[in-house]
């Protein structure tokens, strides 16, 4: 069931008020909500972020807005900049910076992805051929360096010294995520710290930097930590969840081949605490590593050991742990319906199938 958007203006409810939101009473009767309903909350501002994309995705140059029509068809869940949208309402801001922010954020995201697919070789995406798949890799590196930029001059627009050093630091620790994972390519010996390094850099970081930027727009630092906290917390579980989905979801959910990560070399959370309990197990990795067309049984055999060793299990409830973590610095905002779906949301995230 949507939630109903709230399109009075009044986002503050004041401690000891007998209003509730309507993720209470969602939970009162026992609806599964799912993510896209907490977002529904800012439905409207999401849908002028979408416009703002579309609209920065167009260009004189033919292959340009070819390519960005096709970036912009292809969707996505709009996650961060729905998360900077809540937040920046939890803090009490009324004005419309943070659509053009969340439009920079999808834009950083999407930058990512494409650059991701060239070096991951990926076929698809979302259910779709990659860019890569159907512009070739030379124009689709091209194409990813255009978003960054673009996203930066769009950010310029909002004339904040403050969002950019924050932009700038997040997509520099993106850069270093990804070299770092690209580094440990085919590593059988790639520990969890090692692991959460990477994940915190290339996934966590744009979380927190879209709930930080709220702090920024209202100009109250003692809420900073708290958001920064948060976005941080829920963009690792939200990570780790994406790793075991890897492994127990179908490809006509998820929108690209199961086990994607591990043939193309990447050591995830599951397979690395199975590693470090069934070292006899490595044979088995290293196969599907190196003869991804041709690895059924041996993956069959490792995915009956994830659960069966309680790999999965473990995972599952780290990713629970960050989303306890990120409740509790929601929790820390005041009282408002933006800060119940902030609160809900780490759960739902965690419990998606896609």
């Amino acid at each position: 069931m949507p939630l109903p958007a709230n399109n009075t203006g009044d986002a503050q409810v004041e401690p000891g008020s007998v209003r509730r939101s309507a993720l209470e009473a969602a939970v009162e009767v026992e609806i599964q909500l799912t993510p896209q309903d907490v977002l529904a909350l800012v439905s409207e501002p999401l849908q002028e972020v979408e416009k703002v994309f579309r609209r920065n995705l167009e260009s004189e140059v033919p292959v340009i807005a070819e390519i960005g029509r096709y970036i912009a068809e292809s969707g996505g869940k709009r996650i961060r900049p729905g998360l900077l949208l809540l937040a920046s309402r939890a803090c009490g801001y009324e004005g419309r910076r943070d659509i053009l922010y969340g439009a920079v954020f999808e834009f950083i995201h999407t930058a990512t992805l494409v650059h991701d697919d060239v070096i991951d070789e990926a076929d698809c995406r979302r259910g779709r051929l990659s860019v890569n798949s159907r512009w070739g890799n030379t124009l689709t590196i091209l194409m990813g360096d255009y978003l960054y930029i673009r996203s930066l001059g769009m950010a310029l627009v909002g004339e904040d010294l403050g969002i950019l050093n924050l932009i700038s630091d997040i997509t520099l620790k993106m850069i270093e995520g990804e070299l770092m994972q690209t580094h440990a390519i085919g590593r059988l010996d790639v520990t969890e710290e090692q692991y959460m390094e990477i994940v915190t850099r290339k996934t966590a970081r744009l979380f927190s930097g879209c709930c930080e930027t709220a702090s920024v727009l209202v100009e109250r630092d003692d809420w900073r930590q708290p958001l920064k906290a948060y976005g941080h917390a829920i963009g690792v579980a939200y990570q780790m969840v994406d790793d075991m989905l890897d492994f127990t979801s179908e490809q006509e959910v998820l929108g690209k081949p199961v086990a994607s990560d591990l043939k193309e070399g990447k050591l995830t959370l599951p397979v690395i605490d199975l590693l470090a309990r069934r070292a006899d197990l490595r044979p088995v990795v290293r196969h599907i590593i190196e003869q991804p067309e041709d690895c059924a049984d041996a993956y069959a055999l490792l995915v009956e050991a994830l659960h069966r060793e309680g790999s999965l299990s473990r995972a599952r409830t780290m990713a629970r742990e960050h989303a306890d973590a990120a409740r509790a610095a929601a929790s820390m905002l005041p009282p408002s319906v933006y800060r119940d779906a902030l609160v809900s949301l780490p759960d739902l995230l965690v419990s998606r199938q896609s």
